[in-house]
Formats: C-alpha cells, sequence, structure tokens
C-alpha cells in the first residue's frame, strides 16, 4: 500500500479532539437548597475527581471517521498489480518469450530460455500452456497444450530475432488466446528484459476479465553498448567510378568513453579502417579514405569490434550507381531560339538526382531514341504517330513519364490512337494577356509535385503569369493537380500501364508565360521531372521490420524485366493497366529463407539483418540485386522499466471501463486514478458519521431521562 498524497496523515493529529471532549466532559452538579450552616462543625475534606472515557463506542465511532477522512486525502493506493484472485483449479498460461534483439545482451537471453522453463515446470497436470515469442510482432510457436516436452523444444527452437520490442502485440495475442479458453484460471507469463521504448502510453488492450500477469525480468542491472548508428555516403565528382566516401556514425550509451577501429568492407573485401573515440552517452564520427566502388550494386559493412550486444556492432548498405537521369526533350522541326535552355538548366542544375538532357528535332527520331529514357518531353509537337508512336506508347506503358506541351499543335494534329492514352481534350488557344495574364490559383499539394511547396515561403505560383496556354477538357477534376484563377486545368496527370503522362498546357519558355523566369520554377521543374519519371531514391538499406514493397522500389527490379516494345503495344492496356509482372523473384534472406514473388504476392517483411539477394529464376546466386538490412538503431537504448508498472498499465488498460492511460508513464498519480480507493473511504467515512449521530443521539436521550 502506498500514498499519493502522505502529508494529509498529519491531520490525524485531529483525533487529539474527541479524546480531549471525552476527558474534559463531566457531569453537572445538583444545587440542592440547605439551611444555615454556621452551626455546624466545619469538617476538613479533599475533593478527588477521576477522568476516565466513558462511552467508549462513541468514542471509536468518532476517531475511526477521522482517521478514515483524513486517509481519503491522503489517496492510498496498492502499488502492486490489481490482479484478479485466483479462483482455483485448472490453469490456460500463455508464455510471452521476448526475442528482440536487445535479449542478445550479454547472457540474457539464456536466463529468458531457463525463466519460460522454469514457468512450464510449474505446470500441473491438468493445466495447458502456450508458447508465444514475440518482437515487432507475436506469433504462437504452439498450441495449448499439456505437453511439457513441446513446450520446452519450442523454447529451445526459438533464437534472438533483429526486431525491436513491441510488448502490446504480444499481450493482445495472449488475450485472444485466454479469451478463447474455458479454464477457471488464466494467467500471462511475461520474459523479458522490459526496455522501456516497447511500451506506448496510448496502448489499448482488452484482456479478459480475470488475468492475472507475471513478470519474469532478465533485464535487471546496469548496461551500456556501442553501435554502429548509421551509414552516409559522399561522391567526390559527378563522373562515372567516381571516388566514394564512406562516413559512419557510432553512438556510446555507457558511462565511460571508448576508443575502437572500425573498418569497412565493399563488395566483401576490405577498403579501410580507421579509430576513433567515442565520448560516454554520445556520439563519434568515423570517416574513411575514399574509394572506387566496382560498377553495379555494391554491397558495403562498416563494423567495429564486437561487444555484448552484437547486433548493432555492424551495418550493412548497399552502393547504386551514380546514373543520371536520362531525359529526351523533343522539339518542333522550327523550334525557337533557346526554346528548350530552360528546362535544360532546370534539369541540369543540382546532383539530387543527376539529370542527363538530351535535345532532338522531331524529324532526326527514331525509335530508338526513346529506349531507357525515364522522362520524353514532347515540346510543342504533336506526338508521333506509326512507328514512331508505337515505340513512345510502348516506354510510356513499360513505366517511362511523359510530359507533352502542345503549344500551338491544333488538336487535329494528334493521332487518334492517342486519344486513349491522353483521354484530355486539347482545345483552343486562349488569349490572356488583356487581363494581364492568368494565374495559378490553386494547386494539389497531396500531389508529389506540389508537396514540397505546401510550407509557407517555399514558392509563389501565383507570382507567374501565363499569357496565352490551351483550353484543356477534362471530365470533372480527374488528374488535375493545378488550376488557373479561371477555374480551368493548369496542370493535368495521367497514369498509362506503368508509365505517367503529364500535360501543361502553356510553354516551357518564356513565349507564353513568365514562370521560367521565376524563382519557384526549377523546384518545380524538378519536382515535375522527378515525378513524372517515376524517380524513387534508391535505398541504400532497410530496417528490420520493414515491409518490403516491389511496386514502390522499380529500381529493385529493373535488371529482372526487359521491355518488350511488341509486348508492351500489343496488350493495348491504358490507364493503369499494364503492370510488370513479379512472378519468377525470389527473395533469399541471410539465413536462407525463400520467399517467392508473383502477381499476387509482391511485398514481405524483411526480419532478418544482413544482406537479401532478389533472384530471378535464371539468376546465378551472388548476381541478383542486394538488399541490406539493419537492425532498428532506438533497441539500442537499454533504458529499463519497472516490470511491475507494465503489468499494472496493461491491467489497467484492458480492465473493461477503467480509466487512464494506463501506459508506460502509469506514474503513482496513474495507478490511484485507476484504482479510486478513496471513494470507498470516503463513503465508509459517511457510514461511521451517520452511526456516530444515531448514537450519540441515542446516549443523549438517555442522560436527559435520567
Amino acid at each position: 500500500m502506498s500514498l499519493l498524497a502522505p502529508w494529509f496523515l498529519a491531520g490525524l493529529v485531529a483525533i487529539g479532539v474527541p479524546i480531549a471532549i471525552h476527558l474534559i466532559n463531566r457531569e453537572r452538579k445538583t444545587v440542592v437548597p440547605f439551611p444555615s450552616l454556621m452551626f455546624l462543625q466545619r469538617v476538613p475534606y479533599r475533593s478527588i475527581r477521576r477522568q476516565k472515557l466513558r462511552h467508549i463506542l462513541l468514542f471509536a465511532l468518532r476517531v475511526a471517521a477521522l482517521v478514515l477522512f483524513i486517509s481519503a486525502f491522503a489517496r492510498p493506493f496498492f502499488s502492486r498489480p490489481v490482479t484478479a484472485v485466483a479462483t482455483g483449479g485448472a490453469r490456460e498460461v500463455v508464455i510471452l518469450v521476448d526475442r528482440s534483439y536487445s535479449m542478445g545482451y550479454a547472457g540474457r537471453w539464456r536466463a529468458a530460455q531457463d525463466s519460460a522453463k522454469a514457468v512450464i515446470g510449474r505446470l500441473g497436470a491438468a493445466d495447458r500452456a502456450t508458447v508465444v515469442s514475440f518482437a515487432n510482432d507475436a506469433s504462437a510457436l504452439t498450441e495449448p497444450t499439456s505437453d511439457k516436452l513441446e513446450l520446452t523444444r519450442a523454447i529451445e527452437r526459438t533464437t534472438v530475432g533483429s526486431e525491436g520490442t513491441r510488448f502490446a502485440t504480444a499481450l493482445k495475442l495472449a488475450g485472444d488466446i485466454l479469451g478463447a479458453s474455458e479454464l477457471p484460471t488464466r494467467e500471462v507469463a511475461l520474459v523479458s528484459d522490459f526496455q522501456r521504448r516497447g511500451w506506448s502510453a496510448r496502448t489499448e488492450l482488452r484482456l479478459p476479465p480475470g488475468v492475472t500477469i507475471t513478470t519474469h525480468d532478465v533485464g535487471v542491472g546496469a548496461a551500456s553498448d556501442l553501435a554502429v548508428a548509421t551509414v552516409t555516403t559522399d561522391r567526390d565528382a559527378d563522373e562515372p567510378n567516381a571516388p566514394v566516401t564512406v562516413v559512419a556514425r557510432l553512438t556510446n550509451t555507457g558511462a565511460a568513453a571508448k576508443t575502437v577501429t572500425a573498418s569497412l568492407e565493399l563488395a566483401g573485401r576490405p577498403a579501410g579502417s580507421a579509430s576513433v573515440s567515442v565520448p560516454a552517452s554520445g556520439a563519434a564520427q568515423v570517416r574513411f579514405p575514399a574509394v572506387v566502388v566496382p560498377s553495379g550494386v555494391t554491397r558495403g559493412v562498416v563494423r567495429i569490434p564486437g561487444d555484448e550486444l552484437a547486433a548493432n556492432d555492424a551495418f550493412y548498405f548497399t552502393l547504386a550507381p551514380d546514373e543520371a537521369i536520362s531525359v529526351l526533350v523533343v522539339e518542333p522541326l522550327r523550334a525557337r531560339a533557346n526554346e528548350a535552355l530552360y528546362v535544360r538548366r532546370a534539369l541540369e542544375i543540382g546532383d539530387q538526382p543527376r539529370f542527363r538532357v538530351d535535345i532532338k528535332r522531331v524529324d532526326s527520331l527514331t525509335p530508338r531514341d526513346f529506349a531507357g529514357r525515364s522522362l520524353i518531353v514532347v515540346d510543342e509537337v504533336a506526338p508521333p504517330g506509326a512507328d514512331l508512336g508505337v515505340a513512345l506508347r510502348a516506354e510510356l506503358r513499360g513505366g517511362a513519364g511523359v510530359l507533352f506541351v502542345p503549344g500551338d499543335v491544333a488538336s487535329d494534329r494528334i493521332p487518334r490512337e492517342w486519344n486513349d492514352v491522353l483521354r484530355t481534350g486539347i482545345g483552343e488557344v486562349l488569349d490572356r494577356t488583356p487581363l494581364g495574364g492568368a494565374r495559378i490559383a490553386r494547386v494539389n499539394y497531396s500531389s508529389p509535385i506540389f508537396e514540397a511547396f505546401a510550407a509557407p515561403g517555399s514558392g509563389d505560383f501565383a507570382s507567374a503569369h501565363v499569357f496565352r496556354h490551351r483550353q484543356l477538357r477534362v471530365a470533372g477534376d480527374s488528374g488535375v493537380l493545378a488550376w488557373f484563377d479561371d477555374g480551368s486545368p493548369a496542370l493535368v496527370e495521367r497514369s498509362v500501364g506503368r508509365g505517367r503522362m503529364t500535360i501543361w498546357p502553356s510553354t516551357l519558355d518564356d513565349f507564353w508565360t513568365d514562370l521560367p523566369t521565376q524563382p519557384v520554377f526549377l523546384p518545380f521543374i524538378r519536382q515535375l521531372a522527378r515525378h513524372t519519371g517515376r524517380y524513387s531514391d534508391p535505398r541504400s538499406w532497410f530496417t528490420a521490420g520493414e515491409i518490403l514493397d516491389l511496386t514502390r522500389h522499380a529500381e529493385l527490379t529493373a535488371q529482372f524485366a526487359a521491355r518488350s516494345s511488341a509486348a508492351a503495344e500489343g496488350s493495348g492496356q491504358a490507364g493503369g493497366g499494364g503492370s510488370r509482372s513479379m512472378s519468377g523473384l525470389s527473395l533469399y534472406g541471410p539465413a536462407g529463407k525463400r520467399v517467392r514473388f508473383s502477381d499476387s504476392v509482391r511485398a514481405t517483411p524483411l526480419v532478418d539483418r544482413g544482406f537479401h539477394e532478389l533472384r530471378g529464376t535464371e539468376t546465378a546466386e551472388g548476381a541478383g540485386r542486394f538488399i541490406a538490412v539493419n537492425v532498428d538503431l532506438a533497441e539500442s537504448d537499454l533504458a529499463h522499466m519497472d516490470a511491475e508498472e507494465l503489468a499494472t498499465a496493461a491491467l489497467a488498460n484492458s480492465g473493461g471501463g477503467v480509466g487512464g492511460s494506463g501506459g508506460l508513464d502509469a506514474t503513482a498519480a496513474e495507478r490511484e486514478r485507476n484504482q479510486r480507493v478513496w471513494w470507498y473511504l470516503l463513503i465508509a467515512t459517511f457510514l461511521v458519521l451517520a452511526a456516530e449521530t444515531l448514537l450519540s443521539n441515542r446516549l443523549s436521550g438517555t442522560v436527559t431521562a435520567q
């Protein structure tokens, strides 16, 4: 029992009030008239008054009322988890074993296995148990069973994983298992190192009534760790095969500084080493000498000497080739002087990503010019027909982007086979010069093109004037990303197979608009090119527990998919129907686990640290696309929480109407508020006062009658 406001106990001095009342209370003297005493002999006498407590029951009631009232304001609560009293009989036990990678620290995992086996050893003949291992997710390793040998083997087969701690998922699964049980006593045995980060104050649980939680803490004691937190790379120049500098960040959670030698491996070979001193409870960077990496995707590892938590002593990453995004700008036969100047300069400035821009006149195009392009800008040229049109539409459906700028191109010059692709009417030219030009009055900030401009001061499109533009006709607002001040579309987007087409109704130079001379033009064009060209930053590494979705990381599957222009054109699919097949691709994990992808299975969780390899049916081992996976650094924080605190919070959260958050921050105030013992003390106080009133009235009537 603990008290939230113990200073209220000072009010117990008020108990002296009823004591004083009972001690000083004397019977009233009765005056009897008597004749003169002058003739009587004076006899000296001594008066003795004995003080004693009278009406003991009344006194006890008054003292009890004061004690209860003062105790209620002291706000008492039970410091241990409030669990249901076992009713006896057979037990249904769920053994939750934490397999997060922090359990690999020192001897924690062995202690956890021993604790789980001890729980199994205490099972009675009529008891049943289920072994559940958990980290980010939880999974039952056995069915509810009384077979101790099967339960023990499940514990022995379990190994420490690469994911973080999430208590909520384990407790929810335990609640489901216990809720389906018909046994009278239900219990959760939680075996963990009780990392503070594994519990959230906003967790909502619904454990069945009467469940008890017993905790087995294997994380007691001071703990420190040195880890490789992250790795960054920097290319020294924008040239092919330019040297790369690798920089690693090391963290130290210990109370003393540590000096270690970190080593770098590239493509499985040593590539450098460096010593660094990491301060206590701090971080430090280690920079390796610049090296030239091989072509293709290269595996890299930064290692430090092993310590008591080995899972974060190595950091895995990949280096993708620094290839520029290929852009083709198609100009008309009689192009204006420097018509593509603004677009080319906007794209060539900067290196994240780099764009390589080629400019060609429409009369010099061949179908091969479209191959391998990420973005094709059809600048004031009608979309091509015949073989050129077939090749361009094939690239578009295969994943390329097309930016169409109609300019002076009349709608009757657009080949009919492009109608299903554009799905936008190209109307007449509107001259807005007499009105001072049209303005872009509204944009869709949820689009990746404009989301970078959502913050105040990040770009003002309203300052640009569009003096002339084509009228675009669309069904409703379908695909419209920006609007002029008269409500007409200013930018339209269409999905075509795996590709994307964007339509801009004015010009890309300063012929019809002054947008290219505005500060917002450069970031706008780069965002437009990134989005339309479906560029995605290559992931150097993933975190254990993340979902690998191949549909969102096209660069991972690029080497396995050969585009067939004829097949793409022959499919006749537009508007999102022509997605690349995933059949034949498999992901091989570090431990040899294989996941097969298909048109219905395109994603899988990454649960093991190290290098995973994505291979096709005919890809040799080691020739696939490597994917690096690292542990979540937050799990390296070994800060410990009180096991009883977690059990109390979990039961408070699941207690069917029990108030309070009951989360990780379930302090004394939270626990007291959940239990509300003071309510019962106040009710008892009122009952005692009522009894005292009845008894005092009765005693008062008796004295009066005498």
